[in-house]
């Protein structure tokens, strides 16, 4: 090495998948480590996180190493575990909120209708009980609580300006179909915490999260891995971890019959809609991803 060389740049992406593909990315984080020689994740340059991987490149990027996050998960008596049932609790102020505008919109929607019942359609004008409607099921304000407390102890920090190595967590900014990079010039100072809560706002399953004058919902809505922002940041080794993929039933056909499951579907199909969705859901993310890196082998060949 000369004297004017310097190490080449190595990054981490980390897609989304919830909790069931956060743990995934643990493992294969875990693998990695094992498989690796010399390979710390904890001492890469640049992390970029969407979704719940947002909330795993945060933690990396604090120091959490694969085992301790691993531990967090299944160890009960773990102060730091972390539960998903934390985001199954229901958004009751949304639902509350958007409640209490039901009589002002109803009589509204009422005296439009009377005031021209002959040319006017019912369904015209009550269409604006639909403002009345939930942005979402379930609260996620938990991720920015949990995390909060986990950076706020043991040298880790909730501040990207602190952080030891880059970190951007990407999330889409609602009103403009945009996607923001959090950690990055002019949006370094909204805490990790918060921009992770953004980064994981599935619509419909989360409300979107008011940051600023500004309303965000999941990263994953304009790219699967982002992976282009490390890259733009002068990574020249990007390692992507993408639990998003298709399933394949035929590989279940080909175990051996006492290792299947009884329940297990033949045709995805006998799952009902729940899994037709998910596996649609799964084939757009990972055909999207696929095409992505080819553009990517063009930019920044």
């Amino acid at each position: 090495m000369t004297a004017t060389s310097r190490p080449a740049k190595i990054a981490l992406a980390l897609a989304g998948g919830g909790p069931v593909g956060g743990i995934y990315e643990v493992g294969a984080m875990a693998a990695l480590s094992e498989a690796l020689d010399g390979v710390d994740f904890n001492e890469f340059d640049i992390y970029v996180g969407v979704s719940s991987g947002a909330l795993l490149s945060a933690a990396v990027a604090n120091g959490l190493g694969p085992a301790a996050l691993a531990r967090m998960l299944v160890e009960k008596d773990n102060n730091e575990v972390f539960d998903p049932g934390m985001l199954l609790r229901p958004a009751f102020g949304e639902y509350i909120r958007r409640a209490m505008s039901v009589p002002v919109i109803f009589w509204s929607s009422l005296r439009q209708y009377l005031s021209d019942p002959w040319h006017l359609r019912l369904v015209e004008a009550f269409q604006g009980l639909s403002h009345a409607l939930p942005t979402g099921v379930f609260n996620n304000a938990g991720i920015d609580k949990l995390l909060c407390k986990l950076f706020s102890t043991g040298g880790r920090s909730n501040d990207f300006r602190q952080l030891k190595h880059q970190l951007f967590l990407v999330a889409t900014d609602l009103d403009t179909g945009e996607s923001v990079a959090f950690g990055s010039a002019g949006y370094d100072d909204v805490p990790i915490s918060v921009a992770v809560q953004a980064s994981a706002a599935l619509p419909g399953l989360f409300p979107p999260v008011r940051i600023g004058e500004r309303y965000f919902v999941d990263g994953a809505l304009i790219k699967t891995l982002h992976a282009s922002v490390a890259l733009h940041e002068g990574a020249e080794l990007v390692i992507c971890i993408n639990p998003l993929v298709p399933f394949d039933s035929r590989l279940a056909a080909q175990r051996p019959a006492h290792e299947r499951s009884a329940s297990a579907p033949t045709h995805l199909v006998e799952g009902g809609l729940p899994v037709v969705l998910a596996q649609t859901f799964r084939a757009i993310i990972h055909s999207r991803m696929r095409t992505g890196m080819d553009r990517y082998r063009l930019e920044f060949a």
